[in-house]
């Protein structure tokens, strides 16, 4: 199955035997912005909490963040019979759904796939106004094969719905069926039209820096990522866009410098976390210490990067790739 079933995931957690007060929601949220799943886990228990929805909505995160699908699984089935008209119980179970069918053989993943799209319909009923279940919706339609449930004139259907009701966010979602489309030109077009009016908004001008660079305007790309991360308000999705300034500095010699400090703060940000792109970060940070001549930092960073590698093939390649290069330095 495709990757959107990752990208459309929102890795928060927590879990607890006791009422959440606000003193706990504002320790858990150090954690949990940092992707800490597992410190969470360890710290607040597994047992399930189904008199308290806010606790089993933040359980079953915690889970997808640990993509522990099975127990997410038999978690959402438990909650969503207390709960069977909860948006947020059905926009995470449809995601775990999603996982399940990322990991699954080809035989069983289209039906896990479909479920998950059952799901996310009934999360949409629930809450039509709801444009983050709007956009994965979108993006699921977008992405899937259609032996899965995957419909191109669904999601433009979506995409128009959304882009007449609700902006700037409807232009996201119609940049994503432009490309889904292979207009490049048509989704710039339109970024830069929508960016006149929304001149500030991190999402936009990060959508807008993913086009350029897609379009081998790499410069261009890293003004709009560092206009987004100062745009940014949200911690999580502001480290998303210093990833971006770090990638462009190190495979499109974009200001090593500036990049080299996205990628350490990015860092430092998620240390001792289970984020899911700590590897990507540290091959990045080392590709540059390799540009600046710095081999020796590069060097210490590989043992980490292998670490993280064992599931990933591409980043597994990129290390080979990196390792030669410091042989020859």
């Amino acid at each position: 199955m495709t990757g959107i079933f990752m990208k459309a995931l929102y890795f928060i957690a927590v879990l607890s035997s006791f009422p959440l007060f606000a003193s706990d929601a504002s320790s858990y949220d150090l954690l949990l912005e940092r992707d800490k799943f597992s410190q969470l886990q360890q710290q607040l228990g597994q047992a399930p909490q189904l008199a308290n929805k806010e606790l089993l909505v933040l359980q079953l995160e915690t889970m997808l963040g640990l993509r522990q699908s099975e127990q997410a699984e038999q978690l959402a089935n438990q909650a969503l019979k207390h709960y069977p008209k909860d948006a947020e119980l059905l926009r995470l179970a449809a995601l775990n759904q999603f996982n399940l069918a990322q990991d699954s053989s080809i035989f069983s993943a289209a039906s896990y796939a479909k479920e998950g799209l059952a799901l996310l319909k009934e999360a949409m009923a629930a809450a039509p106004q709801d444009l983050k279940i709007q956009h994965i919706l979108i993006g699921f339609y977008l992405q899937a094969p259609s032996i899965a449930g995957g419909d191109t004139k669904e999601a433009k259907k979506l995409a128009k719905a959304m882009a007449e009701k609700h902006q700037p966010e409807g232009t996201l979602a119609s940049i994503e069926v432009l490309m889904d489309d292979d207009k490049l030109p048509e989704a710039l077009k339109l970024a830069e039209q929508q960016l006149q009016q929304y001149p500030a908004h991190p999402a936009l001008l990060a959508a807008y820096g993913n086009l350029l660079s897609i379009n081998k305007e790499p410069a261009k790309a890293f003004v709009q990522y560092q206009k987004a991360a100062a745009a940014a308000t949200d911690l999580a999705e502001q480290q998303s866009y210093l990833y971006h300034l770090g990638r462009l500095a190190a495979t499109e010699q974009q200001n090593p410098h500036t990049g080299q400090q996205a990628l350490e703060g990015y860092l430092a940000f998620y240390q001792d976390s289970d984020h899911a792109k700590t590897g990507w970060a540290q091959l990045r940070l080392a590709q540059i210490y390799l540009v600046q001549k710095q081999q020796d930092k590069a060097r210490q960073l590989l043992p980490h990067i292998k670490n993280q590698s064992q599931n990933d093939k591409r980043l597994k390649n990129e290390v080979k790739d990196l390792e030669k290069q410091l042989k020859k330095s």
